[in-house]
């Protein structure tokens, strides 16, 4: 069964296998988009990404003007990442519009799955 969790850096091959098949498009709820998938293959950069997937959840932390505080959660079951979800503190003009408090991505294979 899915479930929700913090995202975590045992995901990570099985994070890239998903964010691959998105083929280069932007994931809504996948996180900051200053990252490459080239760059996130390296364990390093990848533990980096987690961290301030995490802490941008805190007012406290350094965000590029225009980005609201924001709580990023995977859906995963067992050791398979499925997706992405971004629930944002607040609305900004733009989100209010546009964006709205939540985002989501579910990676093309888990699409549908059961039905």
């Amino acid at each position: 069964m899915p479930v929700l969790i913090a995202p975590d850096v045992s995901y990570h091959s099985s994070w890239l296998e998903g964010s691959t098949e998105f083929g280069g498009a932007n994931r809504d709820g996948g996180g900051p988009e200053d990252w490459s998938l080239e760059e996130l293959k390296d364990a390093q950069s990848f533990r980096r990404f987690v961290d301030a997937l995490v802490n941008d959840a805190l007012p406290e932390s350094p965000r590029k003007p225009g980005y609201v505080p924001c709580t990023y959660l995977w859906i995963v079951e067992g050791d398979t990442f499925l997706g992405s979800l971004a629930i944002r503190h607040e609305l900004n003009d733009f989100l209010l519009n546009e964006g709205g408090h939540i985002g989501y991505s579910v990676r093309p294979s888990a699409r549908c799955v059961g039905r």
